[in-house]
């Protein structure tokens, strides 16, 4: 009669547990970063229904930016942008720069304006908004604008969002409706 476990049946045991974790790992972390990629498409779906409604409520237009190949976006007035294309001044860069005061116009921006970490803005494709805005485009730092009117129509965009193991997602924006619909994940051109 044997009471105990042997050091060989011990020591198999721990070995099949380590290749088990080492296959899972990847899975998992594939898991875990399509989850980000859709959760960044409800963020970015949200934040445009909230312009929208922000617009129609104070009769305004209001613009939508965001950072090619970054992940912040803003949210503002049109009439509170600059000549240069800023909102009263350069964006945040950094966090202790996201505590300072900004003007009602641009309230909106107080929430957090980042997609979740590894999502990017990986490219987009606006129709006529530089028209549309009276001249106020991208400045390099920011794309160009999605512009969100008072009667609840929008300027058409699509935005294609992309992760760090190449997937991507397309999420779109119809501008008569101002409804806002995302892709299955893919891994379509982001460039």
């Amino acid at each position: 009669m044997r009471r105990g476990v042997t050091l060989v049946e011990l020591l198999l045991v721990l070995a099949l547990l380590v290749i088990i974790g080492a296959l899972s790992t990847p899975l998992l972390a594939n898991s875990f970063s399509q989850a980000r990629l859709r959760h960044g498409g409800e963020l970015l779906r949200a934040a445009w229904g909230k312009t929208r409604l922000a617009a129609m409520q104070s009769g305004e237009t209001y613009v939508f930016r965001y950072e090619p190949e970054g992940s912040r976006y803003q949210t503002a007035m049109l009439s509170s942008l600059n000549t240069t294309g800023t909102v009263g001044g350069p964006a945040p860069a950094d966090e202790s720069d996201r505590n300072t005061q900004y003007s009602e116009a641009d309230i909106l921006r107080l929430e957090r304006s980042e997609l979740p970490e590894g999502v990017v803005f990986s490219s987009g494709h606006l129709t006529d908004t530089q028209q549309l805005a009276g001249g106020v485009g991208g400045d390099g730092n920011w794309s160009s604008p999605i512009l969100f009117f008072a009667d609840g129509t929008t300027t058409d965009a699509v935005v294609i969002l992309a992760n760090s193991q190449q997937k991507s997602m397309r999420v779109t924006l119809r501008g008569l409706t101002g409804i806002s619909r995302t892709s299955e994940i893919g891994s379509e051109a982001t460039r």
